[in-house]
């Protein structure tokens, strides 16, 4: 009997097909599982305490965090990879092995799996920054928890290379708005929220589908080191008339980021052309001695497609 758990310990897989374990998520850095019953307290007439509670739908939600290392991101493994939009439907096994904490890694001999049938993918996001390892995070949501003596397998460390800020594709296939072309880029964050509305039916106590809630918000923020002004300027003359000048339209963002070992671009995040400046923030350069960045918000509707 292990005395705690701890990151040897455990690992992530999934699987489209509905049966797991399914492929071992590579270069995983975290899990976390949360369980939670909604009630909807029932009063009366006449007494203060509670008259009932009802007892709603459970919902299972997973995040799984991974460092990307040109091996399949969670994404793909959980929905095959694409567009958003062609793959909102999915609904993957998680399967999370835990096993000994005496033994080296998770082996098919010390492992108990706690298995989540019909998740759907709620939320992505990809970080890319000056320090340290590029990051993919994903979240999803389900009615379904069990525990089985499902073996559970160790994730391979042969080989594997971490992406950082080298990897950064700066060339024809990598696309960033004029207000950050040829600048000192210091991170890149592209997240998507897909809301996941939960629809039910009756006869059945958990939802028969989780809906992608479009029009679906993605954002890409992309912060720079100054060595000028933000270069977005608003001239209230020029801001009158049916044509005001100094309004963002419309721009292509594509980043692609390359194999840490052969240079081949691995992995390519199309946000469309179609991605307008949000916001922009500029801070930094106080007197404790750091330097002034500025961050450029992008927005964009239902258009993530992410490949390799």
């Amino acid at each position: 009997m292990s005395n705690r758990i701890f990151y040897a310990s455990q690992s992530i897989a999934v699987a489209t097909g509905g049966a797991g374990p399914g492929t071992v998520v590579q270069g995983a850095t975290s899990v976390s599982l949360a369980t939670n019953f909604s009630l909807d307290k029932m009063y009366q007439l006449g007494h203060i305490s509670v008259y009932d509670q009802i007892v709603n739908a459970p919902e299972v939600e997973v995040t799984v965090a991974k460092n990307l290392d040109g091996n399949d991101t969670i994404y793909k493994l959980a929905t095959g990879g694409g567009s958003l939009i062609a793959t909102s439907a999915g609904a993957p096994t998680l399967t999370l092995a835990i096993g000994s904490d005496t033994d080296s890694q998770v082996t098919a001999a010390n492992a108990a799996s706690v298995v989540m049938t019909g998740c759907f993918l709620k939320s992505v996001k990809y970080d890319m920054q000056v320090e340290g390892a590029f990051t993919e995070e994903c979240s999803f949501v389900g009615s379904s928890k069990t525990v089985t003596a499902t073996a559970g397998t160790a994730p391979s460390t042969s080989g594997a290379k971490v992406l950082s800020r080298r990897n950064f594709t700066i060339g024809a296939n990598t696309s960033l708005p004029s207000e950050v072309s040829g600048k000192n880029l210091q991170s890149v964050s592209i997240s998507a929220d897909l809301g996941r509305e939960a629809m039910y039916k009756l006869g059945q106590f958990t939802p028969f589908f989780r809906a992608v809630q479009f029009p679906l918000e993605i954002t890409c923020e992309i912060a720079v080191m100054a060595t000028a002004h933000d270069g977005v300027l608003l001239t209230q003359s020029e801001m009158n008339g049916c044509i005001p000048a100094g309004v963002p339209s419309g721009q292509q963002i594509t980043i692609a980021l390359c194999e840490a070992v052969s240079g081949v671009e691995k992995y390519v995040f199309n946000l469309g052309n179609k991605c307008n400046l949000q916001s922009v923030n500029y801070s930094g350069g106080d007197t404790g001695g750091g330097n002034v960045t500025i961050t450029y918000s992008y927005s964009t509707a239902n258009t993530l497609t992410i490949t390799g």
